[in-house]
Order: structure tokens, then C-alpha cells, then sequence
């Protein structure tokens, strides 16, 4: 558990509630000291073992499928912590505070059921403190001893009781992932409801571009082979543990879609909360058009890839793709203009600045594509996790994504400009060959046919579409 508190302010019985998502089992730092020991004649085998570590009465030691040992009370009430009371000082505070949580029990006359167990974890920073939480087997929810909101628990808001029990839920799995092994008996896992939602999820992804459930197709078919393993063998602790977790994920994903609320989320770019507007930025927007407005098309997508401050993977993983291709594409594109530039340096009716300055642009393009392909070889690959925390991050620099706009739109941006820029090139030659009467006469007659373009395109589709109209009704009266 971290060393932060959930809660700020100290209960009086020094009994702090928790969740198991604030747990630190992946971000433990206390290092082990392997060293050189003399193995005895026959240890672990004819000889026997060593004599074995005692714990207290009715308390048994487990192993979870990861490796994290933890410890299991069968008493009244049922106890359950991944303190490692093998230790004498964690195996005394963890017996006092069992102790403490009874009598909170009988001095507020609640009798817990049969079908819940408290976990305990002793504080690191302070003696009298202990973080719990009360597992409950039937409900398949967590719940304290006082009152808690659930900013205390650093759990998302929610809009009514029924989207609350959602986040409980998430919780109590997050629980049996981690505790999965000692009471395998009273566990109602129910893998044919996960079966057949997982095989909604396969079905919704191959059928709409724009599912909320959190696997893609291959992965959902992928899961319900592991979950038609694990129901074989719901005995055992690792497919416990496997089943635990992917009902977390449900639960989760049920949450943040508020599933069975009143306004649900359908589709993963629907917006459906109720957040602050990202004010505008007036530099953003004056520099957005000197970049050709992809700065701002970036911008609408990263939006969208966010919406409601959720991400989605398939969504996420196109655009990486799509991104990282453009990238690419430019990079190629802007090194054999650069090599158009360093040749026209050789030519004697070319422009040396005008090759100096698309060479530049091109350097720009060139540099920023590489610097974008390097930070980000492996975002069409990210977990959803993975892509949250790059947006949060973003989000914190720059409001509204827009430095991340920015930078996505270097290199595009900068091709565009050293081809603009090159294409200068054969007005040179003209003027330095044939002098400047020619090229005013060229230049006027490419403005001539630009003019003359935009109404001869219109009057083109508005003849067209009488002919259609025309065409349609002759139709009508032969029928």
C-alpha cells in the first residue's frame, strides 16, 4: 500500500479505509540481498525440511499466481493481508488491529456476513495506523466501516447508485486478482456471463468502427479461449486470478460508459459529460494557417481519440498508425527533395536562395519526422494505459493538445513548404532565360485560367444538375 494516505483526515480508531487499487504490489522498492548458503546432506529431501515458521492461530499462508505471498484468517471475521507477518513486529500489528476492527464491529452492533473478509495493511509511516477495506463475496463489493466519499478513495465520480455499485465491483475484482487462493469454495465467478459478454465484444468490433468495448475482435476471441480453459479449472488459483481480473476490466469499462445509466455511452467518441471547454488559444489559431490548418485537424482528432477523458485501443492504434505513416511518408518525400535542392546549386539558371530556403524547410521536415518516428516507434502498439498517460501528459502541457498538434504537423507542414518553395524554381529560369516580359506574360495568363476556373467549375455542377433533375422527372412520367 502506498505510503500516501487515502484519506486525510485520521480516524480515531486508526483504521483507514482503502481500495486494492491504491495498493503499491507493482511499485514495491524494499530490494533483496541474495547470498552464498551450505546446503545441508539431504535438504528437502531424506533428511526433511527445516523446521517450519509459525503463524497465529487459524491465519494460513498463500501464494498469489504472480508470486506475492500473502496471508488468510479463517476466523470471525475473516482476515486477509499481504503484510508479511513471517515478520514478529508486522505479525503482532496485524493481530492488534484484527483485534481493533472487532471491537469497532461490536461497539457499533454490525455482525459482518459469512461471505465477507476485511484486508489489512499496517501502515509504514505510522504505528497506529492501518489501512482496510471489506470484501463481500455475495455482493461482489467492497465496503467500510464509516462513511467515505469517493474522492477519499481516488475513484472516479459517478451519477447514480446503480453506477456506483459499478465501481465497487471494479474494486472487489481488483480484490480477487490479487487474493485468489484460499477460499476458492465461496467464489461465484459466473465465467459464462464473461464468455458471453466477451463474445459481444468480438461481435461489436467486427460489426462497428466505433465500439466502447476495451478489446479489439482478435483479443476478445483470444480471451474466451483462455476463459473456456479457466472454467475447466476454477480450482485452481491462476485461472482464479485470470477470470478476477477480466471482470475488473468489465466493471471498469462498465463505468466509464455509464452501462445501464441514463445517458450511456454508445460510441467510443460520444460525448456524454459534462466538462469545461478548453478556452482558446489566439496563437494557436494564428499559426495553425501558416502550417496549412493541420495543426488544428490534429488537434480535432487527439479530441476525439479523448473523448470524455477516455481512450479507446483501436481508435488510438489507427491514428498511431496513420500518424507514423504520414511521418514516414514525409520524411522520404522531404529527403528526395533535399537532394532536388543540393543538385540545383549546379545549375547556373537556378536560384541559390530559393534552394537554400526549401533545403531548410526540408531539414526541418526531415529532423522532425525522425525525432517523432524515434519517441513514438511504439505507440501503434500501446495499451490503453499507455495512451491515457501520454494524453494526460499532453493535456497538462498544453491545453487542448496543441503542442502535440504542433509537433505532429512538422513534418507535413514543412515538405509543404519546401515544395512550395522549390516549385519557385522554373519561374527563375524563365525569367533568366527568356526575361522578365515572358514571365509577366505567364504569370498573367496562369491568373487568367485561376479566374476563370472557380465560376466554370460552378456553372459545370449547376448543368449537371438540371440534366439529373430533368432526367428524373422524364422518368416519373414514363412510369
Amino acid at each position: 500500500m502506498s505510503d500516501l494516505k487515502p484519506n486525510e483526515q485520521m480516524s480515531p480508531t486508526g483504521l483507514i479505509p482503502t481500495t486494492p487499487a491504491l495498493g503499491s504490489r507493482y511499485a514495491n522498492k524494499k530490494q533483496s540481498k541474495p547470498s552464498n548458503v551450505v546446503i545441508r546432506p539431504g535438504q528437502f529431501s531424506f533428511a526433511g525440511e527445516t523446521e517450519p515458521r509459525y503463524l497465529p492461530q487459524r491465519w494460513s499462508f498463500h501464494v498469489q499466481p504472480e508470486g506475492q505471498p500473502y496471508f488468510a484468517s479463517d476466523d470471525s471475521p475473516r482476515f486477509v493481508t499481504d503484510a508479511y507477518i513471517y515478520s514478529s513486529n508486522n505479525q503482532e500489528r496485524i493481530v492488534r488491529f484484527a483485534a481493533r476492527v472487532q471491537k469497532v464491529l461490536e461497539a457499533k452492533q454490525i455482525i459482518l456476513p459469512q461471505s465477507a473478509e476485511v484486508y489489512l495493511w499496517p501502515s509504514r509511516e505510522e504505528e497506529d495506523e492501518c489501512w482496510y477495506y471489506i470484501a463481500d463475496h455475495v455482493s461482489h463489493t467492497l465496503s467500510w466501516l464509516e462513511e467515505v466519499d469517493l474522492d477519499q478513495l481516488s475513484t472516479q465520480d459517478v451519477v447514480s447508485e446503480s453506477h456506483l455499485r459499478s465501481a465497487l465491483e471494479d474494486l472487489y475484482w481488483q480484490h480477487i486478482e490479487q487474493f485468489p487462493c484460499h477460499r476458492l469454495d465461496r467464489l461465484d465467478l459466473r465465467v459464462d456471463d464473461l464468455i458471453a459478454i466477451f463474445i459481444h465484444g468480438e461481435g461489436d468490433h467486427m460489426t462497428s468502427q466505433n465500439s466502447t468495448f476495451p478489446y479489439v475482435a482478435k483479443e476478445c476471441k483470444q480471451f474466451i479461449r483462455i476463459l473456456e480453459a479457466a472454467k475447466q479449472k476454477l480450482d485452481q488459483p491462476p485461472s482464479v486470478c485470470v477470470v478476477a481480473r477480466l471482470w475488473s476490466m468489465i466493471a471498469r469499462h462498465r463505468l466509464q460508459t455509464h452501462y445501464a445509466q441514463e445517458r450511456a455511452r454508445l460510441s467510443c467518441d460520444q460525448l456524454i459529460l459534462d466538462l469545461p471547454e478548453v478556452s482558446r488559444s489566439r496563437v494557436f489559431s494564428a499559426l495553425s494557417p501558416l502550417l496549412f490548418g493541420i495543426p488544428q485537424r490534429y488537434s480535432e482528432r487527439l479530441h476525439r481519440l479523448f473523448s470524455d477523458e477516455i481512450v479507446y485501443v483501436r481508435p488510438w492504434r489507427d491514428f498511431a498508425q496513420s500518424a507514423r505513416s504520414e511521418w514516414q511518408q514525409y520524411l522520404t518525400w522531404s529527403l528526395v527533395l533535399s537532394i532536388f535542392n543540393v543538385l540545383m546549386f549546379s545549375v547556373s539558371l537556378a536560384s541559390a536562395i530559393i534552394a537554400c530556403l526549401s533545403l531548410a524547410c526540408c531539414f526541418v521536415a526531415l529532423v522532425a519526422g525522425l525525432v517523432l518516428l524515434l519517441q513514438y516507434n511504439d505507440a501503434p502498439q500501446w495499451c490503453a494505459d499507455q495512451a491515457f498517460a501520454f494524453f494526460c501528459t499532453a493535456q497538462q502541457t498544453s491545453p487542448g493538445f496543441r503542442r502535440v498538434a504542433f509537433a505532429f504537423s512538422v513534418p507535413r507542414a514543412a515538405f509543404i513548404w519546401a515544395a512550395g518553395i522549390a516549385s519557385l524554381q522554373p519561374l527563375v529560369w524563365l525569367q533568366r532565360a527568356a526575361g522578365t516580359k515572358a514571365l509577366g506574360a505567364v504569370a498573367g495568363l496562369v491568373l487568367l485560367v485561376l479566374l476563370a476556373s472557380l465560376p466554370w467549375a460552378r456553372w459545370l455542377r449547376s448543368a449537371r444538375r438540371r440534366w439529373h433533375a430533368r432526367r428524373k422527372e422524364s422518368g416519373e412520367e414514363s412510369v
